[in-house]
Order: structure tokens, then sequence, then C-alpha cells
């Protein structure tokens, strides 16, 4: 089981690091929406290929449970991934209370 990833949750780092910052209008774990695949990251700084090294990006979730569903959406777990500028990544943080397969 894993842990629910919510809006303010942490994925990995990169220039700095993602927090999710949209989810469920309607479903919540401790307070916080629940994210669900192809909600969206906070903008963050990617990395991309210098010169210019850090570059602002929202990264959309593109993985999630194939079980557990939220609005009709599969939801954000930690280890699902987001897709950023170089490549996906996951998502470190989730729910200390609210677990999903």
């Amino acid at each position: 089981m894993l842990s629910a990833g919510r809006i303010g949750d942490k994925w990995e780092k990169r220039c700095n690091t993602p927090i999710q910052g949209t989810g469920s209008p309607t479903a919540f774990a401790q307070g916080q929406a629940l994210g669900r695949l192809g909600d969206k990251t906070i903008p963050y700084e990617e990395i991309v290929p210098c010169p210019k090294c850090c570059q602002t990006y929202t990264a959309p979730v593109i993985t999630g449970s194939s079980k557990v569903f939220v609005n009709g959406l599969s939801a954000l777990r930690v280890s699902d991934l987001a897709l950023g500028l170089s490549g996906n990544f996951p998502l470190f943080q989730g729910s200390p209370k609210v677990f999903m397969s």
C-alpha cells in the first residue's frame, strides 16, 4: 500500500523541490485535496541543458492507481510519476494516514 498524494506534497528534487499544486475539488486526506492523474505541480525550476540550467515549469501527473479513482481519475500515490522537461520524476511525500493500492 502506498501513501495518498495530496496538494502540498513533495516530488523528487529538481533545481528546487516541486510541490503538488492541483487536486480534487471534493476528496481530501487530512484536509488536503487528493491529487489525480493530470493534476499539476506548482511552478518550479526544472533542470535543462546549460548555459540556462534551470527553467520554470509546471509538471503534470502521468501515472496513478489502477484501482483507486478520485472524481473518475486515477488517484496519485507516493512513487507515481510527473512529466518534467528532463524526464519523469516520482512523488516522495504523501499522506501519513491514507494508503491505497
